[in-house]
């Protein structure tokens, strides 16, 4: 015999109705002779009360059978539910507790109109409304749950209705306000169309700006001529759709993925707001598998190396990072803007030992606290750094793959993305000179002005900042897998390198380091000249060039131009491109170059550009003071003319007698002159009458004034004569 339980749903069967006839069970009689149940379905039941008989005959007749009921609107779980509809809940139940709790009183049609009455009295609230909650809470199991709102029983969730004449929505607050109209199926598609043209499009129009258009374009009677403008007439406002409507469709129908692509184009789409389904980690199968490799400009100011008073603007910082670990593999500081130079700069890092690199900027460190001196299997880059001709050697001589990502994706690179953020926000912020907001109000002081770090001073910070990142950044939204978890390995970049190498062998390369920097330093022309090879305005000298008397040959014949290859870290060595790249040799900077010692090359370029500038700016002044130099001469040279001229006229010598007696008037004048200029250090000037008493007489003793003077011979007289004659003098 089939039992029977208290809220058991169960359905009568009828062969002559194709409808169902559900009845949940409410309470049982303790002698099993009482059912009492209602009818499920039925907003207007109330619980009836049938023998228990009546049900196990029922069964044994197959007209009776029981169903599984389950209710979709009532949660389970009190968490699972708004703290709004837990607050419409608690009042419902309030106002039915004390007649639901009184078993089997409340079945009693007499007894429960009596505490419905008193109910009412004490809430205030509608007999309707308190009999809805009972059949609500006795239909659904008697669970308090059964008392939530049903909202989404609401207006045939996902059924569309045809509109009628009677205007939709809600009544209008004023009786002279427009009532408008319904939207039928031939409106919706110029709304439609109007959304389509006039919203989604890269002009980002705001929607009710294409409301208006969508109007003007469809809705329109006629046209009035103003002027040379044409105004549309539209009709009057109870025979347009609002902009509530326009909305209201709008957002039924949006789809959101075409919206923003509309607006926004594909590109800026697949970078903002495409879905973020997979994970960067599970491309790369272990340490070395895929680097990836980016560039920005630093939000900080930069100072000179030559003369800290200089502002130099804002480095670029490339960073090189291991997509499997997050370990960074290497790191470039410069001014170079991104580009291969920057690119080639970051890839050589990776290779280099950095105890040796970290120990250029004054930093000791141990090897263990940056272990990468390694290349990968791949390399994911932007286009514009890694395409082309230059990255050639990096893909056939060192056999790297290089992956370039498509324009404006970002995300294809999001992890060293990531690390740009994390370097500003635990270093860059706070460093004078930083970039505090994108745009300065009025009257803010220029963040510029408070530059006062050298390029090779923030280089240091940079450093400080990667080590930190590789040996004690948490990562705690790191996905670990399932053998990182029992090997209880932490998130950190250098425990997961480890991690990596020992358990997944990863996919680093090790090449000569010389090799490597062949391959991917900078190679351009150096002129061989007798002044030394000189590159980029300084001057380099080598034992081959000094074997060979290279600048020997450039000071007898002509210059010639030898293929070179540099670090632009660094200005104290290039390197001579020898035997198709398998030798090279090391050219120094000569002495005299000493300003340019330990510097970049980017500083001496900036140095030399400044240095030109100044001198273009002096090239104008020294025009300017030549200008005036030769009115001057001119002046001067014209009233002198003219002086002469005038004195030659009123002469009567010939020229012939004027240019005979040069060479006495030279002596007249030259004594004038000696006169003229000799030193006269008292305060008054000699005169011939008294120079006498201003003569000390020399006492010479006897044998100097008895001894014969020294007569020269004659040839040797007439020698001093011509040296001693003048240019000008005649015989």
């Amino acid at each position: 015999m089939q039992a029977i339980y208290e809220n058991m749903v169960v359905e009568w069967l009828s062969s002559d109705s194709e409808d169902r006839h559900l009845e949940r069970i409410l309470w049982i009689s303790p002698s099993d002779d009482v059912v009492f149940s209602i009818v499920m379905e039925d907003d207007k039941a109330f619980p009836i009360m049938k023998t228990y008989y009546e049900y196990v005959a029922g069964f044994e007749s197959n007209l009776l059978k029981t169903v599984e009921w389950i209710n979709g609107n009532i949660p389970l779980l009190d968490k699972d539910i708004n703290e709004e509809y837990l607050t419409i809940r608690d009042k419902a139940w309030d106002v039915i507790k004390d007649i639901v709790m009184d078993e089997p009183g409340c079945f009693d049609k007499n007894f429960r109109g009596l505490r419905v009455r008193e109910s009412q009295e004490r809430t205030g609230l509608h007999k309707s409304t308190i009999y809805r909650y009972l059949r609500r809470y006795w239909q659904g199991g008697k669970m308090k749950n059964a008392l939530l709102p049903h909202f989404n029983n609401s207006g045939s969730c996902g059924t569309e209705r045809s509109p009628g004449d009677v205007k939709r929505g809600r009544p209008r607050k004023f009786e002279d306000e427009p009532v408008g109209i319904n939207i039928d199926e031939e409106t919706k598609q110029l709304l439609r169309s109007g959304i389509r043209l006039f919203y989604n499009n890269k002009q980002k129009a705001p929607l009710k700006h294409a409301f208006q258009k969508t109007l003007e374009k469809f809705f329109t009677n006629g046209f009035r001529q103003d002027g040379q403008a044409l105004v549309p007439i539209l009709p009057p406002p109870e025979k347009l759709p609002s902009f509530g409507q326009y909305r209201y469709w709008f957002k039924k129908e949006m789809n959101l993925e075409d919206t923003l692509k509309s607006r926004l184009g594909e590109k800026r789409y697949a970078l903002d707001y495409r879905p973020i389904l997979g994970s960067s980690t599970f491309e790369s199968f272990g340490p070395g598998s895929r680097f990836q490799i980016d560039a920005t400009v630093a939000d900080v100011y930069l100072v000179s190396e030559y003369r800290r008073e200089w502002i130099i603007g804002r480095p670029i910082i490339y960073i090189v990072i291991d997509v499997f670990s997050r370990y960074i593999a290497g790191i470039y500081i410069g001014l170079e803007g991104p580009s291969w130079i920057g690119a080639m700069m970051a890839l050589a890092n990776t290779t280099t030992d950095k105890v040796k690199f970290c120990a250029q900027y004054g930093i000791d460190i141990e090897p263990e606290e940056w272990v990468s001196s390694h290349l990968p299997q791949k390399l994911t880059a932007d286009r514009g750094e890694l395409e082309g001709e230059k990255p050639s050697h990096l893909i056939d001589v060192l056999g790297v793959d290089v992956e370039n990502a498509p324009p404006y994706r970002a995300d294809w690179k999001g992890i060293v993305e990531q690390q740009f953020r994390l370097a500003n926000l635990r270093s860059i912020q706070f460093i004078p000179g930083a970039i505090k907001e994108r745009y300065r109000e009025r009257g803010q002081r220029d963040y510029r002005l408070d530059a006062k770090l050298t390029l090779r001073e923030f280089t240091k910070i940079m450093i400080q900042t990667v080590l930190y990142h590789n040996n004690d950044h948490h990562m705690l939204w790191y996905d670990r897998n399932e053998f990182m978890v029992a090997d209880e390995v932490s998130p950190i970049p250098r425990d997961l390198w480890h991690w990596g190498i020992i358990n997944r062998n990863g996919r680093l390369k090790k090449q000569p380091e010389h090799i490597v920097k062949l391959n991917l330093m900078c190679q351009g022309e150096a002129t061989v000249t007798a002044a030394g090879i000189q590159f980029k305005g300084m001057h380099y000298s080598c034992e081959l060039a000094m074997r060979e008397q290279w600048f020997v040959k450039a000071r007898a014949g002509k210059t010639w131009r030898v293929k070179v290859c540099y670090d632009p870290r660094s200005t104290n060595e290039i390197y001579l491109w020898l035997d198709e790249g398998h030798l090279f040799e090391t050219c120094i900077l000569l002495e005299r170059e000493e300003r340019y010692l330990n510097k970049r090359i980017e500083e001496v370029e900036d140095l030399l550009e400044i240095e030109r500038y100044q001198g273009r700016h002096q090239e104008v002044k020294n025009m300017l003071s030549k200008i005036e130099l030769d009115a001057q001469t001119k002046a001067i040279v014209d009233e002198a003319t003219k002086k002469t001229n005038t004195a030659i006229q009123q002469s009567e010598e010939s020229n012939s007698k004027r240019v005979k007696g040069t060479r006495q008037r030279r002596s007249n004048e030259k004594a004038s002159n000696r006169e003229q200029e000799a030193f006269q250090l008292s305060e008054k000037v000699a005169t011939p009458s008294n120079s006498t008493n201003n003569v000390v007489p020399l006492k010479l003793n006897d044998k100097a004034e008895t001894k014969q003077a020294y007569v020269p011979p004659a040839d040797k007289l007439s020698k001093i004569k011509a040296y001693l004659l003048e240019d000008g003098d005649d015989e």
